[in-house]
This record gives structure tokens, sequence and C-alpha cells, in this order.
């Protein structure tokens, strides 16, 4: 008897093939397949009549599968992030037939950990209740406490838990406090692990020696079977969106998994996304086990290490206390922005700052296309001291340590920390009071939890506000409050904000959700969550064959009912010899931009369902 089946050529950009084989499989095998004279390896995706075409026969069956709960998922992502299902396929690890066998005899044992508040057993129940949730809790109020309860819950039911966190770097900490309750049912899975040790990893996960993963975006598509809960902690961080093909957003895809599986979501925040605020039931938590209070200092000017800040970096780390000083990461986005009045430039079409183009001496909007020449007269206030400012972690570092040269002070960026060893070498100096000032990027912001800062000094602010982005202003917010929880764990603090813009951020510091209701109500009908966006990438090193391919594409979008935003160079025109165009779709519904984009018959384009950056 021969069968035939629909197979995926895993991580290749390729329409399904069909091939034969002698017996039955079962969907989600993993074979092995002759594609152009090559062997490669490939998912069963369904059983289908004999075509009418000569088929080659499947070489051989792997002792793996893709489960069907990742199967569905993986066809959802196939679907709304408009790639080829192989190439979503790709991004999930098969469950071994061979390891699969649940070890027997494992002795499940809980560490101590405090009992939850009344407000903390009430969050508990709340998010216990709701099959999709939003934990929106202040710094130091308790939320892992709370996770670590859904996740104990789950465990005891016979259910295993995924603990998404948005970078590698958060892992080091948060794998201490889950380890302090589940000792070895944990394991942390991360893209800088070797080979041998995920080897391991995922054998323990399919014998069920493993039933709490902690990683960041990966970590979802491992194949853990009888998941009873997933937690998204940060779930406001971009880096749970994927910069590359499929690019899918975690966060949104642990929903949606869930969902799948029968299983709970928990996202948390103390600085929620506008879409998770709106769209899910939210539990506020405002306790905090701080002792420390607060103290903000504004200071009315640019990135400027001035005598001031020296003043109170010296004094910090003279009390033997120490300090944290951020700086932005956008290297690719400059403003130009009014000395006197902090007022940037803003496209008169749309409701965002225009970006620099100093190689044409020109703003551009892009959004909507919009440009215009450089003016350095303020439209706000006619001085005619309009200027560019930035300032790298490097150059803070040296000048720092010109005026503190007995100061011990590390960089804490990407530049600086490029293994996991480098970022718990570091973390663990800081923790143990070898490191005076940690002078870093948004790493800086990302739930590292040490009880001797007393001073957050935030440089730049401005430039990440003034962005060409409708969620400048969310960005901006959510950074300084996440800086600002960084200090004042066990006594007070000091936070000093640099900034032209001080009113914007002092309006919402005693109430992040008055933040929240206000943007919600600037963005009602225009931008997400009441609109969805997708964004059609071209690139080509041919510009003209690539402009051509945009406008092509765009005429295949004209008579459907998607709204085109704008379209034409990309914010950065060239990457690595690759000239870029893009089209900007906006609509109230994910359906109505998938219907137009499957409409281009030719999609010589990356799309970018639901983006997050624009460059």
């Amino acid at each position: 008897m021969t069968l035939y089946y629909e197979v995926a050529v895993t991580g290749h950009n390729l329409k399904p093939l069909t091939y034969s084989f002698s017996d039955k499989l079962p969907l989600g095998s993993i074979v092995e397949i002759p594609v152009s004279k090559k062997q490669k390896s490939g998912v069963v995706l369904r059983e289908v009549e004999k075509p009418e075409f000569k088929t080659q026969p499947i070489t051989s069956v792997s002792p793996s599968l893709i489960l069907p709960a990742q199967l569905e998922l993986a066809k959802f992502i196939s679907s709304y992030y408009v790639c080829e299902i192989a190439v979503s396929l790709a991004l999930f690890e098969p469950l071994s037939v061979v390891d699969a066998e649940a070890k027997t005899g494992i002795d499940i044992t809980y560490g101590a950990m405090p009992p939850l508040s009344e407000k903390q057993n009430e969050a508990f129940e709340f998010l216990r209740a709701a099959p999709v949730s939003l934990l929106f809790g202040d710094t130091g109020s308790g939320k892992t406490q709370i996770y670590i309860s859904l996740i104990k819950e789950a465990l005891q039911n016979g259910k295993t838990a995924i603990f998404l966190m948005p970078e590698i770097g958060l892992t080091p900490q948060m794998l201490k406090r889950l380890k302090e309750v589940f000792g070895d049912l944990v394991g942390v899975w991360h893209s800088k692990q070797s080979k041998k040790t995920k080897a391991e990893t995922l054998s323990k996960i399919i014998s069920k020696e493993i039933r709490v993963v902690a990683g960041p975006r990966s970590a979802l598509f491992l194949p853990l079977r009888d998941i009873g809960v997933i937690v998204v902690d940060e779930e406001h961080d971009d880096s749970y969106k994927s910069g590359s093909s499929p690019r899918y957003n975690a966060k949104d895809m642990a929903v949606t998994y869930a969902k799948i599986l029968g299983a709970k979501c928990v996202l948390g925040s103390a600085t929620p996304s506008l879409s998770s605020y709106k769209n899910y039931p939210v539990f506020r938590l405002k306790e905090s086990f701080f002792s420390g209070k607060k103290e903000f200092i504004f200071e009315p000017k640019e990135t400027e290490i001035d005598d001031f800040l020296i003043f109170e970096l010296k004094k910090c780390i003279d009390s033997g206390s120490q300090a944290v000083v951020f700086l932005p990461t956008r290297a690719n986005y400059k403003y130009i922005v009014c000395k006197s009045c902090g007022s940037g430039v803003e496209c008169p079409f749309c409701s965002v700052s225009m970006s620099l183009h100093s190689d044409e001496n020109r703003l551009k909007c892009h959004y909507c296309g919009y440009s215009e020449k450089i003016d350095l007269r303020c439209k706000s206030c006619g001085a005619e001291e309009m200027g560019v400012f930035r300032m790298g972690t490097q150059e803070a570092v040296e000048k720092i340590s010109a005026r503190l040269p007995d100061a011990i002070i590390k960089k804490f960026d990407r530049d600086e920390i490029k293994t996991q060893k480098e970022l718990e070498k570091t973390l663990k100096e800081f923790e143990q009071g070898k490191i005076s000032i940690l002078v870093g990027t948004q790493m800086l912001s990302k739930g590292h939890d040490y009880h001797n800062i007393k001073l957050a000094v935030v440089l730049g602010l401005d430039s990440i506000l003034l962005q060409n982005d409708f969620r400048a202003s969310e960005r901006a917010a959510s950074l300084l409050v996440q800086i600002a929880g960084r200090a004042g764990r066990s006594a007070d603090a000091k936070i000093i904000v640099q900034t032209l813009n001080g009113d914007f951020f002092k309006s919402f510091l005693g109430s992040y959700e008055s933040f929240l209701d206000g943007e919600l109500k600037t963005r009602e009908g225009l931008y997400p969550p009441f609109a969805r966006m997708a964004r059609l990438i071209f690139s080509g090193q041919n510009r003209e064959k690539t402009q051509a391919d945009m406008l092509k594409s765009l005429q295949g979008i004209q008579g459907t009912k998607a709204e085109v935003v704008g379209y034409g160079d990309a914010a950065i025109g060239r990457i690595a010899g690759k000239h870029r165009f893009d089209i900007l779709l906006r609509s109230p519904s994910a359906k109505t931009l998938l219907d137009a984009i499957y409409a281009i018959d030719d999609k010589s384009f990356e799309v970018d369902m639901d983006p997050v950056s624009f460059s």
C-alpha cells in the first residue's frame, strides 16, 4: 500500500511538497526527504490523495515528531505572520519518542516560600480564574511570588509550566528564585547554551524530569507536554518580538498557544503594554515590600555629565551605596531638539516627531512620507537653538571616570556584555559591591533586583520620547518607571532625570495607569490597540527593481479595504548593501490586513504584522 503525504521542508521558504510512503504516518512526523538531489528534513502535515504527478518516496522516518498543539501553533504563525509553514516549523523543537517515557520515582518536593499577603492572594485567585489575564504590579509588589504560586498549583495538578522572560539577561536571578522553590524541576533554555547543554535539557524536558522551563521567546517552542500555565514576565518588552521572519511576537503567541492547549496565560509587568492593558482582564497590585522612598529630580537639560551629577554620584558611592546610569540604545535615529524649550519637529500630518536624515539635510516622517528641509529656528518658541544630542555609554564612562578616578565603573551594554558568563560575572560583582557604578543601556531596566542602589541617573530620555513612532511616549514612560524601580529597594533613593520634557514625566509618576488611560484616548481610532498595522518590507541590491517591486505590490493593495498609511524609502534606506522600501498598512481588523497582503500575487517582500519597529 502506498500513501501520500504533504511535507514541509523545515526551515526552507518553500511550499509543502508531496511524497509517497509505504506506511501510515502520524501528522507531525519528522522525515528525511529528497529535495533537488539533497536530503532534507521535513514535517508531515497531512495525508493527501494520490497526485497526478510522479512523486518521490520519503527516504526515512525519524523517531521524533512535532506535537499536535505545536503543529497547530505553527500553522497559525504561518497564516498570521505570512510565511511558509516550513519557516514557522523551524522554530519548534520536536519530541523524541525514544525519550518520551516519563521518569518514575522523581522526588517532587517544594522549597519554602513566604505566604502570600492578602492582596497577593486576591491577585492569585483572580489570575487562576481567567484564561488570559494581566498582572499589573508595581516594582516590589511581589509579582514573582504570585507567578510561583500559579506554577506550583499547575505542578501539583500534574501539569507543566513555561516561564518566559524577554531576554537571557534576566535568567540568572529569576532562575535562582524558581530553583529555590522547584529545585531540579526547573530548566533553562536560551540561544547562548552549547549544543550539549541544549541536548541534555531537551532530554530532561521530554522525560519530564524538567517540568518548568524558563527562558526567552524560544522556550515557548519546546516539546513540553501537559502545559498548565504560561507566564510572560515583563510582557511590555519589545524583545518578545522577533526581528526576522517569521516576525512573531512571543507574548501574543503565548496567549494563542495557551488557548490551543486549554492552559492559562498570565502576563505581568509594572509598566504593561497598552494593548494588554486594554485587551485583557487586569489585576492592579500596588502594595510594595520595599521600605525605601524615591525622590525624583528633573534637570532641564540635554544629555550631560555635569557637576551636579558628579556630586550626587560621589556622595552615593562615598556612603557605600551603588548607582546606575542609563543611556538610550537607539543608535539609528537622531532628532533635532530645541535647546531652549525641548520641542522636537513634529510632522504636520502625524502626531510623531520627524527623523533627521543628515545626508539629505532633511527631516522625514516615516509614517506618511512627508519631509522638509532642516530649519534651525524652533517652530514652538522661535529660538535658533535647534541641535542634535547623543552620548554613548563609553563616552559617559570616560567622563565619569575622569571626574571620579577612584570609582569602580563598569559598562553594561551589548558591546560589553557578549556572553552569558560575562553577564553573570558582572551581575555577581555588582551584587557583591565590587562595582560602584553601572553605566548601561536598556539592559539596566530589566528586572535586576539589587538592594544597594541608592541613585539612578537617566540620561537621553528625550531621544526616546521624540522618536518617530506612535509608541514613543509609551516607551519613554515605561523606561523611566522601570529604571526607577531598580533603586530604593532597602533605603531612600534619588532618581535624577535629565529632560527638557519634565512636565510629561511628572504627570504620571504617582499613577502609571493615568498615563495608560491618557494614551488610550490619544490613540483611539488611529493606532494600536484600536487599529492593527502591518509593514511590508522590500529589500534588494538593485534600487530601481526593489522600488518597482514595492510599487507593483502597492497597486495590488489598491481595491482592498486596508488603508495605506505611507510608502517609500524605509527609515534606514540601506542595510548590508541592500536598498530598502516599505509600505505601512492600517485597519481596525487584522483579517482586512491579511486579505490585502494575500491579494498581492508576487510576494517579493517580508511581512511584519503588528510591528514594534519601523526602521
